[in-house]
């Protein structure tokens, strides 16, 4: 959902994207729900990019156990976590230092000299080691099984979002059914008429409302962040026990942006120092709202910002 504003009297930029304020709310169920991988092959990343991102994490890390690896990666240590560490004991990348309870997942681990070198070779082309990330294809399929049309805004939640502001009875009513469409809005009227009041309450109905996020995407090899800790909520995981780690459970997304806005920000961010993509915001604010304020104050001429997006709009 895009939220666009008519521009205002000249004045200093916005602040950086910011969220509104609201605690989450007991998550609504979610029809989407991603399966625990059992094996290497469920997680749909090949053995070689999962030791890669092992053999990082340890390279940081030091001495390390099983179990504590795989809460890194974001898998699980039988069939997955497992399965890596017995490659990487097969390579001679690794050695076991002692042990810390029972079973092999309590087994301390130390990279080997070899694994060093490894690691290296791999840190020259991306720096990132963090979650295990999931495949494009299961990203795609998240995001159309987990639509914001599933997201239905009733009359006493939207009583109590514009409880703060005065509002006649004909723009409420034009509200709802804007909001019920999932489709982008475009709010606009005179300086200091609630414009943006209006759109921040409309992120606030969908405080408690929930969804599936991966942390992190990987594209051709090349790894894509998209969780991000500034706007994106964790809510709470109750009864979703076995779904697979490496997808966050978040509130709906609201991201607001205003005059820094820039066409390169629209696009996927490559991290010199960190050797990995950064999602842009549309990407992050997928399954929820975008709301860009003050349209036409961006850096960007209005005309460039819309036929970024003319295409994308248009297919859906």
């Amino acid at each position: 959902m895009v939220q666009r504003r008519k521009a205002r009297p000249q004045g200093k930029p916005k602040a950086p994207p910011r969220k509104p304020e609201g605690k989450p709310r007991a998550p609504a169920a979610s029809s989407f729900v991603p399966p625990m991988p059992k094996s290497v092959e469920d997680t749909g990343i090949n053995i070689a990019s999962l030791t890669d991102l092992a053999v990082k994490i340890m390279y940081y890390e030091g001495n390390i156990s099983g179990h504590e690896l795989a809460e890194r990666m974001k898998l699980p240590y039988p069939g997955v976590t497992e399965k890596v560490m017995d490659f990487l004991k097969r390579e001679k990348l690794c050695e076991v230092k002692g042990t810390g309870g029972y079973g092999e997942a309590a087994y301390q681990y130390a990279i080997a000299d070899k694994g060093r070198a490894l690691a290296r070779e791999v840190l020259e082309r991306s720096h990132y080691a963090g979650p295990a990330p999931v495949t494009l294809e299961s990203y795609i399929d998240s995001v159309k099984r987990q639509p914001l049309g599933n997201v239905t805004v009733h009359q006493q939640k939207m009583r109590k979002a514009l409880a703060h502001m005065v509002i006649n009875e004909q723009t409420f009513s034009q509200i709802g059914p804007a909001v019920n469409s999932g489709r982008s809005l475009f709010l606009f009227g005179h300086p200091g008429n609630g414009k943006t009041a209006i759109a921040e309450a409309i992120g606030k109905m969908m405080l408690g409302e929930a969804m599936y996020v991966p942390y992190a995407i990987e594209v051709a090899g090349q790894i894509i962040r998209t969780f991000d800790n500034v706007n994106h909520v964790i809510v709470e995981k109750e009864g979703r026990k076995n779904h697979d780690p490496r997808w966050a459970y978040i509130q709906r997304p609201v991201i607001i942006t205003g005059g820094e806005l820039t066409l390169e920000t629209l696009d996927l961010v490559y991290d010199e120092s960190s050797k990995y993509y950064e999602a842009p915001f549309q990407m992050k604010a997928t399954g929820g709202m975008l709301l860009i304020d003050d349209f036409g104050r961006q850096q960007a001429r209005p005309r460039d910002l819309l036929n970024r997006w003319i295409v994308p709009l248009e297919s859906g």
